[in-house]
């Protein structure tokens, strides 16, 4: 995996904090946003996670999530797709994490049958980048500009919504 120095901003990690996304809670409130991203770009899976600088938490998921995956609510790191937000804080895409060098050895490709990728970072009101808003397929597949944008808008609601149900005494 690349080196993404963003990860271990101590400022970024505090907003994470702040905003208690590195303990479990349940988060309903995020429910239907990742139910409405997997409905309008068509895939089997949505996810909205935080990075923390040693593992992706899960905020909220949809979709038929692996038992293993599910039961500790998150992967390592290494294994999160939403790091390559990380540097251009711009949404991305991933026609095929096969033929993807940085992900194609990843164990939710080779293991779970992951294919494709899109995703839109989820940055704080105060400039940070906390996560991720992101769909999955198990299919290669292109998505496009509209997806993009969609997904960014999505993605900002996504943090609206977060940052209105963080405790004001974090």
């Amino acid at each position: 995996m690349p080196q993404y120095p963003q990860l271990h901003d101590p400022a970024r990690l505090r907003e994470v904090a702040r905003l208690g996304l590195d303990r479990e809670a349940p988060r309903e409130y995020l429910a239907g946003m990742v139910e409405e991203v997997a409905g309008r770009i068509g895939t089997p899976f949505a996810l909205a996670d935080a990075l923390l600088n040693d593992a992706q938490v899960f905020l909220a998921g949809c979709g038929p999530v692996p038992a293993w995956v599910g039961e500790v609510n998150g992967t390592p790191i290494e294994w999160a797709f939403c790091t390559r937000l990380l540097p251009g804080g711009r949404p991305l895409f991933i026609p095929d994490l096969t033929e993807d060098p940085e992900h194609r050895e990843n164990p939710l490709v080779r293991v779970e049958g992951v294919r494709s990728y899109i995703g839109a970072p989820l940055i704080s009101s105060n400039g940070h980048m906390l996560g991720g808003l992101c769909a999955l397929d198990v299919r290669p597949r292109q998505f496009d500009e509209a997806d993009l944008a969609y997904l960014s808008r999505m993605a900002a609601e996504t943090v609206r919504r977060i940052e209105e149900h963080a405790d004001p005494a974090s």
